[in-house]
């Protein structure tokens, strides 16, 4: 369910292809694991902060396009 819910954000931002591929694909600020691999380590925390990154280097610094923040 967190997946789902890291690709929905994610497609809000950078479309629904990329938002796939950057779960898939392994993340510096990860150590080079994947989100979905993150996930399933329960980092949900770490994956929230990469993916308030993303939404950050694309200029989008307000709500809804960034994810919640990590607790």
């Amino acid at each position: 369910m967190q997946a789902y819910q890291v690709i929905k954000h994610l497609d809000q931002v950078v479309g629904t292809v990329e938002a796939q591929a950057w779960m898939a694909r392994g993340n510096e600020m990860l150590g080079g694991l994947t989100p979905v691999g993150a996930i399933k380590e329960r980092r949900i925390d770490d994956v929230l902060k990469a993916m308030r990154a993303v939404a950050m280097e694309r200029g989008l610094f307000e709500e809804p396009f960034l994810p919640p923040s990590p607790k």
